[in-house]
């Protein structure tokens, strides 16, 4: 199995917005959202587990197999394209860069880089952006 990045760009706890107005504000249809109260699990019948807060998740235009720094490139063009906008979002509201690193031992790959650019040190001065990354060390199997 390869090894996978998944890089989104997140707008956590607002609740004098909602997504919709998110959506239009920013131009953007997110991947997916999360609504404080709702169920986590909303396949499953029998989950309790309720959302905690709000959610909108970006990801970029990319599949989870590309590199990490071509998905940071293309989710930072789309927030420069709209800079105005995400500082209004980003002074507001809780905002990350959310990295997941997939490392599958023994697949013959080396491992994934997350590199932060010049680029993004600047962007990152100019809006209010934490940046989280997780990283899993996996076998080589589909278990």
């Amino acid at each position: 199995m390869k090894n996978e990045v998944i890089l989104s760009f997140c707008i956590w706890d607002f609740n004098d917005i909602t997504h919709k107005e998110i959506n239009y504000l920013l131009g953007i249809d997110p991947y997916k959202i999360y609504v404080k109260g709702q169920k986590k699990n909303s396949g499953n019948y029998n989950s309790i587990e309720l959302i905690k807060e709000n959610g909108w998740i970006m990801r970029p235009p990319l599949d989870q197999f590309s590199s990490f720094e071509d998905q940071m490139n293309s989710l930072m063009g789309i927030i420069e394209s709209k800079m105005n906008n995400f500082r209004i979002i980003c002074e507001k509201y809780y905002c990350e860069f959310s990295c997941a690193v997939f490392i599958r031992f023994d697949n013959g790959e080396s491992t994934p880089s997350v590199h932060l650019t010049a680029r993004y040190n600047q962007l990152i001065k100019q809006l209010n952006i934490e940046f989280d990354l997780d990283l899993y060390c996996l076998p080589n199997s589909a278990v």
